[in-house]
């Protein structure tokens, strides 16, 4: 979907400007209502409840994670000390090292949660590719920054084979066995990407930043295979396994590539309708904004596939159920209000777009969800956070990019309320082959 050209859309507001007031919350002309400071501030200071985690690792792992960095950000800083500050241009800085080791300190403090292992591997990767820079430039680094790589593949393949797909309680297995598998997904991409480096034959940076950035990335992703290994542990002391379900699995993939099919054909129609003269004033911004944020949807069906060719069947069903979860929602709420003439750019139906969703994100977790369930409800709460740094006044922003940046506010809002209205209708899917629509 390609946005409408900078050009027309300046050329819309500056004829609507010509024009002189437009309906936009009462009787304001578009320039006075658009800042309307008072009203998007209040819609976006109100509070958005946090999701409990749906899925935790093991502390053992996390403690192994911290000694690890903080083993690399201490003999990085020593060896910072000896080493003469670089000639070269780089990003790699003994910041990065100093980071490290308070991360690494307050790491026994921090919620066992994924946010939490995301970012221990990254400042993993950040202190060991600073200390190996630093190793580097003194001449103390002689090993081979690829080491561990063939291993790295092989501890994948181990946990990928190791890891059934048998349980007693599918919900919970599902939003585990995405972490799982995420993990393990993501490890074999990094490290096949290494597999075949040559750290001489590149010459646009300096010798010590390309051992330094393949090191780190090594380190990343074989801490990404321990990962896998410590959300698979924390799955079965919650769930010690029962039933085989991939034919449940390969069941709810067709039902839900089957829906995704029958929503493509309307979503070719919308955006034929958007790119045509059909909506006017700041209609085709919302509808165009409710299209971009959603049409990502879209191409995550064929990501999906190929979580589940390379073996990875919970990541990529969990993958195609958060895409048609997305993509009906912006159908639902596309008809909602274009149905009730909401479909502009009011500060009014903005903050109803907000509240409704804040409503219904409190109802479903009054309900005590299941951590598939808060898996989704945390998507659309990521949502909701999204919206509120939208409508933030920017001093910087054009009249069109505030234009659009509401926009994009507004869809944000609009699609958390229909994801939060879909989300039980999909869990079922998933839990107990309900196909019901």
């Amino acid at each position: 979907m390609r946005r409408p050209s900078s050009s027309s859309r300046r050329a819309f507001l500056t004829g609507a400007a010509a024009a002189g007031t437009v309906a936009l919350a009462g009787c304001s002309t578009v320039f006075s209502v658009l800042p309307a400071r008072a009203a998007y501030g209040r819609t976006r200071r109100r509070e958005i409840p946090d999701v409990p985690p749906a899925v935790e690792t093991t502390t053992a792992s996390l403690e192994e994670t911290a000694d690890e960095i903080a083993d690399h950000a201490a003999s990085g800083l020593a060896a910072w000390d000896r080493m003469e500050q670089p000639a070269e241009r780089t990003t790699i800085t003994e910041r990065q090292l100093e980071t490290a080791a308070e991360f690494a300190d307050a790491l026994p403090s921090k919620p066992p949660v994924v946010s939490t292992v995301e970012s221990a591997g990254y400042h993993l990767s950040q202190a060991a590719t600073a200390e190996a820079y630093a190793r580097s430039r003194l001449d103390e680094f002689d090993a081979d920054p690829t080491a561990g790589v063939a291993d790295g593949l092989e501890e994948a393949a181990a946990v990928t084979e190791q890891f059934t797909y048998e349980t007693a309680d599918i919900e919970t297995f599902l939003a585990y066995g995405r972490s799982v598998e995420y993990s393990l997904s993501q490890a074999e991409q990094g490290l096949s990407r290494r597999q075949e480096t040559d750290i001489e034959s590149h010459g646009r940076t300096s010798r010590a930043e390309r051992v330094a950035t393949v090191y780190g990335d090594v380190q990343r992703s074989r801490l990404r295979v321990r990962d896998a290994k410590a959300y698979r542990d924390a799955l079965r002391e919650r769930d010690t396994g029962g039933s085989d379900v991939r034919d449940s699995l390969a069941e709810s993939r067709a039902e839900l590539n089957e829906r995704i099919r029958d929503l493509r054909d309307d979503y070719q129609e919308w955006e034929t309708r958007i790119e045509t003269d059909e909506f006017a004033d700041d209609r085709r911004d919302v509808h165009s904004a409710l299209y971009s944020r959603s049409s990502a949807g879209r191409s995550a069906t064929s990501t999906a596939g190929r979580h589940v060719e390379n073996g990875y069947e919970v990541h990529g069903t969990v993958t195609l159920a958060l895409s048609w979860l997305r993509l009906a929602a912006a159908r639902d709420e596309r008809e909602r209000i274009e149905t009730d003439g909401t479909d502009e750019l009011d500060p009014a139906a903005i903050d109803e777009a907000k509240r409704e969703a804040l409503d219904r994100l409190e109802n479903r977790l009054e309900t005590d969800p299941k951590p598939l369930a808060r898996l989704f409800l945390s998507k659309s709460r990521d949502l909701l956070a999204a919206g509120d740094r939208d409508l933030e006044r920017r001093s910087a922003a054009t009249d069109e990019e505030r234009r659009w940046e509401l926009a994009n506010g507004y869809a944000r809002y609009l699609l958390a309320r229909g994801m939060l209205d879909r989300i039980p209708e999909t869990a079922a899917l998933l839990a107990d082959g309900s196909v019901t629509e």
